[in-house]
C-alpha cells in the first residue's frame, strides 16, 4: 500500500512540474526568476522520476539524494534572487553569505553525485547534509518573507508557505532519521504528496508577481536570525535530549515515539503559520532583538527635524504635525499643561470636537502623563485594556474622533498630551508604533521646553534692555543736571555778565535737546537704535574740550602738524551726540582723577587704518588688576553715589560697535592714557569719508 501511495504521489508531482513548465511557456515576459522556475521544473521532474524509480526499479537512495540536492539548489537560487533587483545570477547572489551557502549546497550535491559511483562517507553523514539543506531552505524562505515590503507580501506568501512546508517536512524527516539511524518509510513515501501541495502555491506566486525582485525592502545590511531556525534548533535540542535519555536507559526509538515527534514538529510549524497570537508574540520577541525595525529611525528623525525647522508654523503646530505624520492620523490635537490644567494649543481638523476633547483631557491626560501610558480609548471603554489607573468607562464621552492619548513629557521638558484619531498607516498599534510615539513625544517635549525657555528669555531680555536703557538715560540725565547745576552755581556771581548769560542760554538749549532725545528714547523703548550722521571728528573733539574746559584741569587738544591735514579731512558716520558724550565722559574721568594743577591732554593721530584719540592725564592712575577686572564692568564705580559705573562700559561698547577698540595704559600714582582706536574704513555704520 505504501508503495502504491508513493508511486502515485511522485507521479503526480512529476506531472505537476511538467504542467508548471508548460504554463510558464505561455508568458512572454522574461526574468531571472522565470529562468530559475524552468530549472526548478527540470530538477523537480528528475527528482520525481528517481524517487518513483527507487520503488519500482529498486534503485538505491543515492540518485534520489542527488536530484533532491539539485532541486534544493534551484529553490535556494529562486529565493535569494528574489531578494535582489538584479536580473543576472552573479549579481543577484552577490552577498558573501549567499555565495557561501550556495557553495555549501553545491559541495553537498557533488558528494551525492560521487557516492553513486563510489561509497564515500556513510549514509548518516548524507542524512546530516540533507538536514542542513532543509535548514538553509527554511532560512532562505523566511528571509524572503521578512525582507519583502509589507505591501508586496501577499504576492510571495504562497511561495513562502509552499516551500516552508516542503523544507519543514524534510527537516522533520532527516532529523528523525539521524536520531533513529533509520529513515521512517512513512515519512519517505510522503515526499511526493508534499511536492504536489507545493507546486500550486509556486504557480500562484508566479502569476501574482509581475516582476520578481522589484519591491524588496532591506533596511540594514546585516544577517537576520530566523524565527524558523530558532524553532528548528529547539526541536533538535529536545529530540537530542530524549535520544540521549533513551541511550542511557538502553532503549531504542519506537514507531510510536517517532510518530509523536513528527506530530510535534508539525504542530510547531503549523502554529508558526496558523496561530496568530503565538506568531505575533514570537515575532515581537525575535523582531525586537534580531530583525530590522518597522520604522527606519534615521529617516523618521530627519522628517521630524524638517518639520520642526518650519518657521512658518507655530512651534505647537509643528510639534503636532511631527506626531501626526508618521501615523497618518486624520484628526489630532495637542494640549499642554499650564497651571494644573490641560489647554489645547494646536488642533488638526478637530475644531468642532473641542468640548468632548476637553472632557477626555480632564479624565485621561493626567493619568497618561503620570504613568507614561499610551491609552487606547476604545479598549479602555470596552474594558479590554489593563491600565495602572482606574477609570469608569461610562465617564468617557461617546462622540469624538479620537482613539489614542499619547503623553508628551520627559524629565526636563514640557508636560502635555496628544489626542490622535485612528492611524491610517496601520490597523492596530503594536509595540514598534508605541515605541516610536514615545521617542517622538520625548523629543517634542524637549523642543517645546526650549521654545518656552526662549519665550521667557526673550521677556527677560526685554526687561534687561529696558533696565539697561534706563541706566544710560539716568546717566545722560545726570550729565544734564550737572550742567544746569553749574549754571545755577555761577549765576550768583556772573548773572550780570552778558557773556555768561549767552553761554547759559546755549547750555540750556543743549540740555533741552538732550532731554528731548531722552524722552524720544523712552517713548520708543529703544536704546540700540541710534541717529547716525556725518560728523567731523576734529570739530567734535574741539567742542568736547571746550565744554569740559569749565572744570580743572582744562583739557588741551593736540593736532600733530604732520597728520593734521589727513585727520581734518576725514569724517565719521555715527551717532554724533553719543560719541560726544562718550569722549566727554572719558575726559571728565581724567579730570576727576587729576589734581587741578595737573594735565589732561587729548592727542589725535592717524595710524594705519585707525584714527587714534589718546586722552592722557597725570592723575592717580589705576592698577592692571583694576583695568582687567573692574574698569569696563557695568555698574561698578569708585565714585560712590556720585557715579553710575556705566560710562567706561558705554564707551567700550560704542567704540566696538564702530569696529574699533580701546587700549588703556596706567600706573598707580603716575597717570592714565586711554587710546581710542576708531577705524578709518569699516563695512558697517562706522565709515570715515573723504
Amino acid at each position: 500500500m505504501n508503495i502504491l501511495v508513493s508511486n502515485v504521489g511522485f507521479a503526480f508531482s512529476g506531472i505537476g512540474f511538467v504542467f508548471l513548465f508548460l504554463l510558464l511557456l505561455t508568458t512572454k515576459k522574461q526574468s531571472l526568476q522565470k529562468k530559475l522556475l524552468y530549472l526548478i521544473c527540470l530538477c523537480g521532474v528528475l527528482w520525481s522520476l528517481t524517487s518513483y524509480s527507487q520503488f519500482t526499479a529498486q534503485w538505491g537512495i543515492a540518485p534520489v539524494l542527488l536530484t533532491e540536492s539539485c532541486l534544493n539548489i534551484a529553490f535556494f537560487l529562486l529565493l535569494t534572487s528574489s531578494l535582489s533587483n538584479h536580473q543576472t545570477l552573479p549579481h543577484a547572489i552577490a552577498s558573501s553569505l549567499h555565495k557561501g551557502l550556495l557553495i555549501t549546497l553545491l559541495i553537498m550535491a557533488a558528494l551525492a553525485a560521487v557516492r553513486i559511483f563510489s561509497p564515500i562517507l556513510n549514509l548518516k553523514m548524507f542524512l546530516l547534509l540533507h538536514l542542513g539543506q532543509a535548514i538553509i531552505g527554511l532560512w532562505a524562505t523566511e528571509q524572503l518573507y521578512r525582507r519583502t515590503h509589507r505591501s508586496e507580501t501577499w504576492t510571495i506568501k504562497p511561495l513562502c508557505l509552499g516551500l516552508g512546508v516542503f523544507f519543514a517536512y524534510h527537516f522533520a524527516l532527516y532529523s528523525d532519521a539521524l536520531l533513529t539511524n533509520s529513515i521512517e518509510r512513512g515519512f519517505w513515501v510522503g515526499r511526493g504528496w508534499i511536492a504536489v501541495l507545493t507546486i500550486p502555491l509556486i504557480l500562484l506566486t508566479a502569476r501574482r508577481v509581475s516582476n520578481w525582485g522589484s519591491r524588496v525592502y532591506v533596511s540594514r545590511d546585516v544577517i537576520y536570525h530566523s524565527t524558523l531556525l530558532l524553532v528548528a534548533g529547539g526541536y533538535l535540542l529536545i529530540m537530542a535530549i530524549v535520544g540521549y535519555y533513551l541511550k542511557i536507559q538502553g532503549q531504542t526509538w519506537g514507531s510510536l515515539a517517532q510518530s509523536l515527534f513528527f506530530a510535534l514538529s508539525g504542530i510547531v510549524f503549523a502554529s508558526l503559520f496558523l496561530s496568530e497570537s503565538f506568531r505575533n508574540n514570537l515575532k515581537v520577541f525575535i523582531t525586537k532583538h534580531f530583525f530590522a525595525n518597522k520604522y527606519e529611525y534615521r529617516v523618521e528623525w530627519m522628517k521630524v527635524a524638517e518639520l520642526l525647522d518650519n518657521q512658518e508654523s507655530s512651534p505647537y503646530d509643528s510639534a503636532l504635525q511631527a506626531m501626526v505624520r508618521p501615523f497618518g492620523c486624520e484628526q489630532a490635537l495637542l494640549a499642554i499643561k499650564e497651571n494644573g490644567k490641560f489647554k489645547i494649543k494646536s488642533d488638526y481638523q478637530t475644531e468642532k470636537h473641542h468640548h468632548n476633547a476637553q472632557q477626555l483631557l480632564d479624565l485621561l491626560a493626567n493619568h497618561a502623563v503620570e504613568h507614561q501610558w499610551i491609552i487606547d480609548i476604545a479598549q479602555l471603554k470596552n474594558g479590554g485594556e489593563k491600565t495602572p489607573f482606574a477609570i469608569e468607562p461610562q465617564q468617557l464621552p461617546s462622540e469624538h474622533p479620537f482613539s489614542y492619548v499619547v503623553p508628551l513629557t520627559c524629565s526636563t521638558g514640557v508636560k502635555g498630551v496628544y489626542l490622535l484619531s485612528q492611524p491610517t498607516s496601520t490597523d492596530q498599534l503594536n509595540w514598534e508604533d508605541r515605541d516610536l510615539m514615545r521617542a517622538i513625544s520625548m523629543q517634542l517635549s524637549v523642543y517645546l521646553n526650549v521654545h518656552h525657555a526662549n519665550q521667557k528669555l526673550a521677556e527677560s531680555r526685554q526687561f534687561d534692555t529696558f533696565n539697561r536703557m534706563s541706566a544710560f538715560l539716568v546717566h545722560d540725565l545726570k550729565n544734564v543736571v550737572a550742567q544746569l547745576q553749574l549754571i545755577n552755581k555761577n549765576a550768583i556771581k556772573h548773572k550780570h555778565n552778558p557773556e555768561f548769560i549767552d553761554d547759559a542760554f546755549e547750555t540750556v538749549e543743549s540740555a533741552v535737546g538732550r532731554l528731548n532725545k531722552v524722552l524720544h528714547q523712552l517713548n520708543n523703548k529703544r536704546l540700540d537704535k541710534q541717529q547716525t550722521q556725518s560728523i567731523n571728528l576734529i570739530n567734535t573733539l574741539q567742542a568736547v574740550c571746550e565744554r569740559r574746559a569749565v572744570s580743572m584741569p582744562k583739557p588741551t587738544l593736540f593736532l600733530p602738524s604732520e597728520t593734521s591735514h589727513l585727520i581734518s579731512n576725514h569724517r565719521l558716520s555715527a551717532d554724533g551726540e553719543r560719541l560726544s558724550n562718550i569722549l566727554g565722559h572719558l575726559i571728565q574721568n581724567a579730570q576727576d582723577a587729576t589734581q587741578p594743577e595737573g594735565n589732561v591732554n587729548v592727542i589725535t593721530e592717524f595710524k594705519s587704518d585707525y584714527f587714534v584719540i589718546s586722552i592722557k592725564d597725570n592723575g592717580t592712575g589705576m592698577s592692571q588688576e583694576f583695568i582687567e577686572s573692574r574698569l569696563f564692568k557695568p555698574f561698578d564705580t569708585t565714585k560712590g553715589n556720585a557715579g553710575m559705573g556705566i560710562g567706561a562700559y558705554d564707551a567700550k561698547q560704542f567704540i566696538e560697535e564702530l569696529g574699533g577698540y580701546i587700549d588703556v595704559e596706567s600706573s598707580v600714582g603716575k597717570g592714565t592714557c586711554f587710546h581710542v582706536h576708531i577705524p578709518a574704513i569699516t563695512q558697517n555704520q562706522a565709515v570715515i569719508e573723504k
